[in-house]
């Protein structure tokens, strides 16, 4: 599946407007510099809240699907560079009075999302 995504720059340098032409969807806006008002996510910041929504929504169908009641799931994504590594921590709580073995399993089958998929396979970006 191809996803197309339009970028518009604005009257800001660097602050970027995406838009994926679907009817209500409303705008990301993303900017490369800190901002003062916080209104706006960086490309990289942009980048952990697809692993942590990702993880989220894997988690929380699992869930459902296993019959496990939760009352919230919480994923916490940072990203630094380690001697020119990039690493990822990821943590993922989950408040649920169910058993603390069906949560742990679910959390376990949870961790393989798509997105983390993609970032544990190879990667390959073809430019055209």
């Amino acid at each position: 599946m191809i996803h197309s995504y339009n970028l518009k720059n604005t009257d800001k340098p660097y602050l970027t407007q995406f838009e994926n032409g679907i009817e209500g969807f409303e705008p990301i806006v993303a900017d490369s510099r800190v901002q003062q008002d916080g209104c706006h996510m960086s490309p990289s910041e942009l980048f952990e809240a697809a692993l942590a929504g990702c993880t989220n929504m894997t988690l929380s169908g699992v869930m459902r699907k296993r019959g496990i009641p939760y009352d919230d799931i919480f994923v916490d994504v940072s990203m630094e560079t380690v001697d020119g590594r990039t690493v990822i921590t990821r943590r993922i709580t989950v408040i649920s009075d169910a058993p603390e073995a069906d949560v742990r399993a679910a959390v376990e089958r949870a961790r393989n999302s798509h997105l983390y998929k993609v970032l544990t396979g190879e990667i390959e970006i073809q430019d055209e």
